[in-house]
């Protein structure tokens, strides 16, 4: 039976490599933290929805606050089965720290391509394009099946990797140009869009990676040694590595949402206690003495450590048929938190994710995404049509051709509006345009060009 081969999983050669020196003191997977780290993308996470839009409430987690938590809690897992599997490759370029900073690396970057108002922001554009079906193809935009698929099944995941492989620094072939470890690692659903959903595996669930970026993710499979998971299609199985992201995540929201939900008064005291008590180990009696806000912040600390350390035990336990890329469950549900984590996702759905404000916000997120697309897909279509000179348009000569309001409306675009070959390069300007807006970007550039409010978006 194939088997995944840790020394080239761990791979520290580059996408798309271009020679540079060495940083002493470093090691590449440290550099891929840095470079996430100092990115646009990975700023404007600071106000993006993690679970609350437009929160009023700054204790509350944004995208990027959850993203550094989710990076440490990735770490810890990282160097703790990396502890274990370094010492069998006896390379000494390998260490437990190796594993924690490739894992930490693809932590910090796994959010790094969700729109606005999150997850509702994803069903918002995907819910445009079905809804757009007749109007591009009167306006002569002709897609493939899988140029379609990137858009009407459009995923925070895929463009994600298309942020990290072609938009940042994308004057460099291949992007930041990370390792091949960390963007493998990264690689949650390793499956292009026009490969048939497979319930049946975990990185089978959603499409990872857009008809764009389909030869920078076969590079990355071959990279790191990823086993095909059917002959002939872009599906690949995850890496090993990815688990322990996707632990850290699981582990990281199941909690900190209930603590944020306690926060902002959604639950009592007893009733985030209820959930966070048996993961932490703690009852209401070992925690009388304390304040209400303070014996909730122990609970999610102690909760997270003894999660860390089930999830890295299920791994080191699996770890064979995870390299035979036949596990096909989480970690945390090989573990004896497993009830726990789900009956906190329960009251999360309960309490929390359903409360009047967060519905109302996530109705009117989606009109604002909407009704950005209606404007800037309109733009994109003519200037593709009339093959729009970007080079021309930065340098400020106008182009007769275009209607004054596109061209006004291009320059908003900026550097996401490159000079599009065709229809599908087009509509994708569009999506790295509003996808990668601000919650409050977002709003204020809709209300101002909408004429609600004439304030500076």
């Amino acid at each position: 039976m194939a088997k995944m081969d840790w020394a080239r999983l761990l791979s520290a050669e580059r996408l798309r490599y271009r020679k540079a020196a060495k940083a002493e003191g470093r090691n590449p997977f440290q550099q891929d933290l840095d470079r996430i780290v100092f990115s646009s993308p990975f700023r404007r996470l600071a106000n993006k929805t993690q679970v609350h839009p437009l929160a009023p409430n700054d204790h509350v987690h944004t995208r990027l606050t959850h993203s550094i938590e989710v990076a440490s809690v990735g770490r810890s897992l990282g160097a703790k089965v990396g502890a274990v599997v370094a010492p069998r490759l006896k390379d000494p370029a390998i260490t437990a720290d190796s594993f924690g900073h490739i894992v930490q690396a693809a932590c910090l970057a796994h959010d790094i391509g969700n729109p606005p108002f999150g997850h509702s922001g994803e069903e918002a554009i995907r819910e445009w394009f079905m809804r757009a079906k007749d109007k591009l193809k009167k306006n002569g935009i002709a897609l493939s099946k899988a140029e379609r698929a990137d858009f009407e099944l459009f995923e925070g995941n895929a463009q994600g990797l298309r942020i990290l492989t072609q938009l940042e620094m994308h004057l460099n072939n291949g992007g930041l140009q990370l390792t091949y470890a960390v963007l493998g690692t990264f690689a949650k659903y390793p499956r292009a869009s026009g490969v048939p959903r497979d319930a049946s595996y975990p990185g089978g669930k959603k499409m990872g990676f857009f008809d764009a970026e389909r030869d920078y993710f076969a590079e990355i499979a071959k990279g790191v040694g990823l086993i095909p998971r059917k002959r002939g299609q872009d599906y690949w199985c995850r890496h090993p590595l990815t688990y322990l992201v996707e632990a850290a995540d699981d582990i990281c929201y199941s909690i900190i949402d209930i603590e944020d939900g306690y926060s902002l008064g959604y639950l009592s005291f007893d009733e985030a206690m209820e959930v966070l008590g048996p993961i932490a180990g703690k009852s209401k009696a070992d925690l009388k003495k304390m304040h209400p806000d303070d014996a909730i912040s122990l609970c999610r600390a102690m909760g997270i450590n003894s999660s860390v350390e089930a999830a890295t035990a299920a791994f080191l336990k699996n770890e064979d048929k995870i390299l035979e890329g036949r596990f096909a469950t989480s970690l945390m549900d090989e573990t004896k938190y497993k009830a726990a984590m789900k009956k906190a996702i329960s009251v999360a759905q309960d309490k929390i994710y359903w409360s009047d404000r967060k519905t109302k916000l996530e109705l009117a997120g989606a009109e604002v995404i909407g009704g950005l697309l209606d404007m800037f897909v309109d733009v994109a279509i003519e200037l593709a049509r009339l093959k729009f000179d970007m080079a021309a348009f930065n340098s400020s000569k106008p182009n007769s051709r275009a209607h004054e309001r596109a061209q006004a409306l291009a320059r908003l675009m900026g550097r996401c509006l490159t000079t599009p070959r065709n229809g599908y390069e087009a509509l994708l300007c569009v999506t790295d345009f509003v996808s990668g807006m601000t919650d409050r970007y977002a709003v204020d550039l809709f209300q101002t060009l909408k004429g609600i409010s004439t304030a500076t978006a």
